[in-house]
Parts: structure tokens; C-alpha cells; sequence
């Protein structure tokens, strides 16, 4: 009983603590309580109290005081030794982050036909959602032209959404099929469409690759954010895509991944930990600026404004993190869009933002060369394929 009341105590708030730290012990700490039967103040029977966090932990109760880290986990690199070294074996002078952002992500095919054309290479992507189906198919060696086709054909779009209609449509008989089946992850499709284009142009395993890649996914189990940089390429690649409720959730090794986004859209810091001594992020959010209160009486504007919001506030410390950021203007390119028009607006618009900072890039390259006594005369080698330097040539707007 004197324990249940201890305990009544605690959970109403009408404690008394007496903390007495132990210099020659400074994890030692005495904490009493009062007892709301007799009034009388009690020794609590604590198993350890964390000092530094000013965390109390007992064997039945867990924390009664967290620190502010229990709120979620760090987004840590979690990638084996061999992986690494992936990144590491290159000396990786440039890590090239892109974020996600659905189509508006069109605008990273700018940047990578820009830093062709401007002889800067690449050592290295790491990339979140649709960045991340971008910088894969790059580091695979498909050539920028052929992957802004993918988008300007639909055959992107398309894969995305394969099965999705159906699958809305047959809602309604789903719990009978269940019942032979089980019940699937939730998520409207299982991008069975968007995997067997990501297998028809990347190799199956990341080793395969021409540049090193990892792509950010978040993992359902334990709220951490992975890099993943060995294993399945295309199933790696279609997690990071796997936007929660469109797509079903993608099991790997035993792990449940889903867009890298929910924690790291921007993957600044995460490149940042692969060994770059310089990190370019391509940034392709919405900015948040003043709009109409009338639109918010649709559901689907709100809903795209707290996205655009959440994300914006959390993508802002990961572009500070980056040594250069490309942040172009695809405000007007929708998340989803066919419209061949506003896609090579977008493209352009990308291309364009990177052309402002690529003379920077290349300064600063050169200093680190130098700084290492790399003979700054030496050639640099265009990863995809040679590009002439008369050719300025600019998707049209």
C-alpha cells in the first residue's frame, strides 16, 4: 500500500523532491516523496537516475522525466562498413544531395545537365524520394537527356500511378480477398508499376553503379532514417519513394521502410556523413509565402499547405547544413503533373539556379585541390558522358 500511494502521489503531481548529488558519485541521487496516507516524507525507491539528463528511471515505470531526445531518433547513417567505404574509395571530393518534391524534382535534371556542361564532377548522391529516383538512374549512367524523356513521356508518371485506380476501384471487395490473401501493409498500391521501371534501368545492386548512391528512407519500425547504400537498387529506390498511404510500405531485410522525406528530405547532413568534403544540395520545396485564406475552404489546398509548411521548416536547417545550396523557383510545378509545358519550365528552372553558384563550385573545388597539392591543371572527368563546351543548349520554357 505505502507504495501504491507513493506512486498516487507522483501521478498527481504532489511531490517533494530532495535531490542530493554525491560529488565522489554524481549518478548517486536521493529522491523522497511524500505519502499522502500519513504525510510523512519517504525514500522513493528509484533504480538509477540520469543526472546529465535529468531523467528518472525505475525498473516498472520506464522514464517519469524524458530528456528532449526521446522525442525521436537521430537520422542516422545506417549503412555496414562496405557501403561506406563505397562512398570513402572515391575520396569523395563533391556529394551531391537532392531532396524530394514528386515532379517539381525535375528541376535536379537541370542541375545535373549544368554541372555537365560546366565540367564539375560528381562523386557521390545521396538522394530522398523522387531525388532519389533521379540521382539513381544518373549514378547508373542513364544519360540527362534520358531521363528528362522518362518524364516528358509520362513514362514516369505513369509508373508512379499504375495500379493505383484499380486499386481504389475494387476497395469494396477488398476484405473478401483478405480473407484468402491476409491483409497487405496499408497503402492504396504497392508500386508493383514503379518497381518494374526502376528494374528496367538500374542494375540490381548499388555495387553495380557507376557513381556511388545512397538513397534516404525512413524505418516504420524504430522512426530512424537510413541511408541505404547496398543490396536491392531498385527496391532501395522505390522505398524511398514510398509516400505513406499511396504506397504500401516496403519490406527489406526484415525492416519496413517508407519515404526518406519524413525526416530528411533535404539529405544535406546525410551526405555531410559519407566523407564529402563539399556538399551541393538541390532543393526543389514550395516556399511558404502569404496566399488567400479561401483557398484553405478546399481540403486539398489545406492539406498541401501544412505539407509544404512541415516541410519547408524542416528542410531550412538541412539546406544551412550544406556547403552550397540550389534552391530554384518550381513553385509552379505541381507535385504530380504531365504538363510537358511547366516540366521543361521546370528542368530550365533548375538548370538556370545552378549556372548562378557552378563558377563557385569550381573555385572551391580548386582550393581543395590545391589545398591537397592536386595539380590544378589536371583534367576533370565528366561522369554520364562528354559534353562540348559550346553546348549551352537549355530545355525551353
Amino acid at each position: 500500500m505505502r507504495r501504491t500511494h507513493i506512486q498516487l502521489a507522483l501521478a498527481c503531481l504532489s511531490l517533494s523532491l530532495a535531490v542530493t548529488v554525491n560529488s565522489a558519485a554524481a549518478e548517486t541521487v536521493e529522491v523522497k516523496a511524500v505519502d499522502l496516507k500519513t504525510g510523512e516524507v519517504k525514500p522513493v525507491d528509484v533504480k538509477h537516475v540520469d543526472v546529465k539528463n535529468l531523467e528518472v528511471k525505475d525498473s516498472h515505470h520506464g522514464s517519469i522525466n524524458r530528456s528532449a531526445e526521446a522525442l525521436s531518433p537521430p537520422a542516422n547513417i545506417a549503412v555496414d562498413s562496405a557501403a561506406a567505404e563505397a562512398f570513402k574509395e572515391t575520396k569523395p571530393r563533391l556529394i551531391l544531395a537532392l531532396s524530394g518534391g514528386g515532379c517539381k524534382a525535375v528541376a535536379e535534371i537541370g542541375v545535373l545537365r549544368s554541372f555537365e556542361q560546366h565540367g564539375i564532377k560528381i562523386d557521390g548522391i545521396v538522394g530522398t524520394s523522387m531525388g532519389s529516383t533521379v540521382g539513381a538512374l544518373y549514378c547508373a549512367g542513364v544519360s540527362v537527356d534520358d531521363i528528362e524523356k522518362m518524364y516528358l513521356d509520362d513514362t514516369m508518371q505513369n509508373a508512379m500511378l499504375k495500379g493505383a485506380i484499380l486499386s481504389v476501384v475494387t476497395r469494396p471487395i477488398k476484405p473478401l480477398v483478405y480473407i484468402f490473401t491476409g491483409r497487405p501493409y496499408a497503402g492504396i498500391t504497392n508500386g508493383k508499376g514503379y518497381l518494374e521501371l526502376l528494374q528496367s534501368k538500374l542494375p540490381a545492386t548499388f555495387s553495380e553503379l557507376k557513381i556511388p548512391f545512397a538513397a534516404v528512407v525512413t524505418n516504420l519500425t524504430d522512426g530512424e532514417t537510413t541511408a541505404l547504400a547496398t543490396g536491392d537498387l531498385p527496391r532501395s529506390v522505390l522505398a524511398s519513394n514510398c509516400v505513406p498511404t499511396l504506397y504500401r510500405p516496403m519490406m527489406l531485410n526484415g525492416k519496413l521502410y517508407v519515404d526518406g522525406g519524413l525526416k530528411a528530405n533535404l539529405p544535406s547532413t546525410i551526405a555531410q556523413g559519407m566523407g564529402a568534403d563539399i556538399v551541393v544540395a538541390a532543393l526543389v520545396d514550395t516556399a511558404i509565402k502569404p496566399v488567400a485564406n479561401k483557398q484553405f475552404k478546399s481540403k486539398r489546398n489545406l492539406l498541401m499547405r501544412v505539407m509544404d509548411i512541415m516541410l519547408a521548416n524542416a528542410d531550412k536547417q538541412q539546406a544551412h547544413a550544406s556547403d552550397i545550396l540550389i534552391y530554384p523557383d518550381v513553385d509552379f510545378v505541381p507535385g504530380l503533373t504531365k504538363d510537358r509545358d511547366i516540366l521543361k519550365r521546370g528542368i530550365a528552372a533548375g538548370q538556370k539556379a545552378a549556372d548562378t553558384v557552378a563558377v563557385r563550385i569550381k573555385a572551391e573545388l580548386l582550393a581543395l585541390d590545391r589545398s591537397k597539392g592536386v595539380n590544378p591543371n589536371q583534367l576533370v572527368e565528366i561522369p554520364s558522358k562528354t559534353v562540348d563546351k559550346e553546348d549551352t543548349t537549355i530545355s525551353p520554357e
